[in-house]
């Protein structure tokens, strides 16, 4: 994730594995046929003793690729940082928003700083630490 203030309103400042899954878009389904299926015929124009075992296991690793693409993506548009229109009509905005900052020079942006409050990002404790 990027290190800069989300350009787009924050649905969920820690979204789960649920929270990513149920904010799935079509785009996103179609995106992990797509890869899933791409990476199937691959496995099968290589494998040429064994075409089907390995045009499985390349399937199987293009769906695992395509999970975690999707969970990528999908993570961003909670965050912020990627547009996120019907995930805020569906789920709505998080009450705590980082204030835009305006920036003075893109070579030295400056945050917000509001994001990591610890309301949202609790400090660590260090007291059962050895």
């Amino acid at each position: 994730m990027p290190y800069s203030d989300p350009k787009w309103p924050i649905i969920n400042p820690n979204p789960t594995v649920d929270d990513c899954i149920k904010s799935m878009r079509f785009g996103d389904y179609m995106m992990a046929a797509g890869i899933t299926s791409a990476s199937w015929g691959y496995g099968y124009i290589m494998g040429k003793p064994t075409r089907m075992p390995c045009a499985a296991t390349a399937a199987t690793i293009g769906l695992t690729f395509a999970g975690m693409l999707i969970l990528q993506d999908t993570r961003a548009r909670l965050l912020g940082y990627d547009e996120n229109a019907k995930e805020v009509n569906k789920f709505g905005m998080w009450p705590e928003q980082p204030s835009k900052v305006e920036q003075m020079d893109k070579r030295f942006p400056t945050a917000a700083g509001n994001f990591t409050a610890t309301a949202i990002k609790p400090p660590l404790e260090w007291k059962n630490h050895d």
